[in-house]
């Protein structure tokens, strides 16, 4: 009867230690599943970073185009300043012999018009720089996603490969 009392308990045991394992293989598709879900949420993040960044770059080359106008526009007024003010100096007339109040006042405006062109560069100098921090904070939450799908494809890796539950 020994034999008969000893098949029974290792077919318990085989039994459960069955169970056991169905258990662990089931707990590990779902984390599996889990894990999954979780790269698919951060590849989606992801690819929103990288249709920000592109969006974000276009936005910094055209800021960057319209300073290099301002830029080329306020070397241009400060030039023909200096002509219209090398001219008078000179002591001779331009503008068909006008007035030398007429004069100051269309230097006065020139002055006001490039200061007007110097503020407008430094307000887009400032977007610019407040652009450039934005783009370089999605850059690195870009590498950060990146980085954290790449762990988690490891740890899913090394627990797949080790087949040990958490």
């Amino acid at each position: 009867m020994e034999k008969g009392e000893d098949s029974k308990g290792d077919l318990q045991k085989l039994e459960g230690d069955v169970r056991r394992q169905r258990a662990t293989r089931d707990d590990l598709h779902k984390r599996v599943a889990q894990m999954k879900e979780a790269v698919k949420g951060i590849e989606e993040q992801l690819e929103k970073v990288q249709d920000e960044d592109c969006t974000w770059k276009a936005r910094y080359l055209e800021q960057k185009g319209i300073n290099k106008q301002l830029d080329q526009q306020v070397t241009q007024l400060e030039r023909t300043l200096e002509q219209f003010t090398s001219k008078q100096a000179a002591g001779k007339q331009t503008f068909g012999e006008q007035s030398e109040v007429y004069m100051r006042r269309v230097l006065q405006q020139l002055s006001r018009e490039k200061d007007k062109l110097e503020r407008e560069l430094r307000d887009y100098e400032w977007r610019l720089d407040h652009e450039a921090k934005v783009i370089n904070q999605a850059q690195q939450e870009k590498v950060t996603l990146a980085l954290e799908k790449h762990k988690q494809c490891e740890d899913q890796r090394e627990r797949g490969t080790t087949g040990e539950p958490e």
